[in-house]
């Protein structure tokens, strides 16, 4: 009865919330123009070509009687050396403990298709070597007296996967949709966005620029005319089991709203998302220029966490000894400067965070340390080691409260042809994390060569000591070979 109240009670807010903003924002900013296409469709597709201005709200949707297809090819090879305990007596820099070889083949392709002037249809594939990926399935169970015999084979399965699949359209030119599966895009964050609760999986720290895979969702935009503000609707499938989502059930369904509007020169968004069953959120964004910087900035309560939280290690299955599902609202919140000078040709972004969803500074320490501890207990089966180190690090992900980022590119270094950048990523609740510089050297269009140097810091008992298992240095040697789009 609580969550049905909550729902009615839900669904009541954000049709008045929205109501009440159309009228504010029709107001705000009185004869500011039309949308943008980013507006109207939507900026989260990989493709965004420019198109001449039609003077209407679907100009970018132009009919045309082709369907562009174009894509990205990625081809890397790479080198890497690991030296696992540099800084102790006996380093050997001419003898690394591994040497590994990373080839990366991967393409997206796209279609688009827009046969009318308010219809438009895309999709996008990603293909990558192996190009065969290998799946398990049950062949036959027995039962036995009180013992079930299973018996499992394998088939090779091609390693494609749709990215993006939806359709674009417009009911008279002023409230927009959009059905299928497609990227979200809800958050300002660079390397953290707690906002963004609707993409599948969190940002890569490594690569934040990647594009984020997207729900299937029903997308309804109402562009407020007259000015740059933009009210959303969706409603989100998000099935149990991913890779078999069929039969659907009302509770697979969520629902979120969201309003942008721009007050002088900042974007401020206002959300909600709900359902059943999970943690109910809410979400404030706030992102526009600060002097020389951009600014941009989130925040995020949850009622309740889908994260499971830990009390203890032990040695014996199932290890790690679960506590009761959090409950109570939970705060999460970013901010961030990026800096963009295009004469000198430098771009550098900085990002703290603040994870609600961390352990206490006691909690984790008690926690990491006792695993640990059980981890190096004599006479332990080699397999419960195997098992124990993969439940400390998943205890030890994302487990501190504070967070920060930075990082640092200059182009045009000493030679047009040079790129120097650093990355930095840190824990500050267990100052532990890591530093990657690296040099990268253009020999000509379609051919480059990186080196990078990897450090990782913190103690023992601490999360990147955890996850790098001590503070290991790793180079890297790699050439893009042909890398591009079409």
């Amino acid at each position: 009865m609580a969550k049905k109240a909550f729902t009615r009670t839900f669904s009541l807010l954000c049709l008045g919330f929205l109501a009440t903003f159309s009228g504010f924002a029709q107001e705000s900013l009185p004869g500011s123009g039309s949308a943008s296409e980013d507006a109207l469709f939507g900026d989260e597709v990989v493709d965004n070509t420019p198109v001449k201005d039609a003077g209407n709200g679907v100009s970018a949707a132009l009919k045309t009687d082709k369907v562009r297809i174009g894509g990205s090819f990625t081809g890397n090879m790479g080198l890497s050396w690991k030296w696992n305990t540099p800084w102790t007596g006996g380093f050997d820099p001419l003898k690394p403990d591994s040497t590994v070889v990373n080839p990366t083949l991967s393409s997206l392709v796209f279609f688009d298709a827009r046969p009318d002037e308010d219809f438009r249809v895309y999709g996008s594939a990603k293909i990558a070597w192996p190009f065969t990926a290998t799946s398990t399935f049950l062949t036959s169970a027995t039962l036995t007296g009180s013992s079930l015999v299973t018996t499992s084979g394998q088939i090779a399965l091609p390693n494609i996967s749709v990215f993006e699949l939806f359709s674009d359209f417009s009911w008279k030119d002023s409230v927009f949709f959009r059905f299928g599966k497609s990227t979200v895009k809800w958050g300002t964050g660079y390397f953290w966005s707690p906002a963004d609760v609707i993409n599948v999986g969190s940002i890569d720290i490594t690569d934040p620029t990647a594009q984020r895979e997207g729900p299937v969702n029903f997308r309804v935009h109402m562009p407020i005319l007259g000015t740059q503000n933009n009210l959303y609707a969706y409603a989100i499938l998000n099935p149990k089991d991913p890779t078999n989502p069929l039969p659907v059930y009302p509770s697979d369904i969520a629902l979120a709203a969201k309003a942008e509007v721009l007050v002088k020169h900042y974007e401020v968004g206002l959300g909600g998302y709900y359902q059943y069953g999970r943690p109910e959120r809410g979400m404030l964004t706030l992102a526009g220029p600060l002097g020389d910087f951009d600014m941009f900035g989130e925040f995020s309560i949850a009622h309740g966490s889908e994260k499971t939280f830990y009390s203890s290690i032990s040695a014996s299955y199932p290890y790690l000894i679960a506590l009761p599902k959090k409950t109570d609202w939970i705060p999460s919140g970013t901010a961030g400067l990026l800096y963009n000078n295009s004469k000198a040709n430098i771009v550098a972004i900085a990002q703290y965070f603040y994870n609600g969803e961390g352990y206490f500074d006691s909690d984790r320490k008690n926690l990491i340390s006792t695993g640990m501890a059980v981890i190096e207990t004599p006479g332990l089966p080699s397999s419960a080691v195997k098992a124990l180190s993969g439940a400390l690090a998943a205890v030890a992900y994302n487990s501190g409260m504070h967070y920060a980022g930075f990082s640092f590119s200059k182009s045009e270094f000493l030679d047009d042809n040079i790129t120097v950048s650093i990355l930095s990523i840190a824990n500050l609740s267990d100052f532990s994390g890591l530093v990657k510089p690296s040099v990268t050297w253009k020999l000509f269009d379609r051919m480059s060569l990186q080196a990078d140097l990897t450090f990782v810091f913190g103690e023992k008992a601490t999360e990147y000591g955890v996850l790098f298992q001590g503070n290991p240095v790793s180079l890297g040697i790699s050439a893009k070979l042909g890398t591009g789009a079409f």
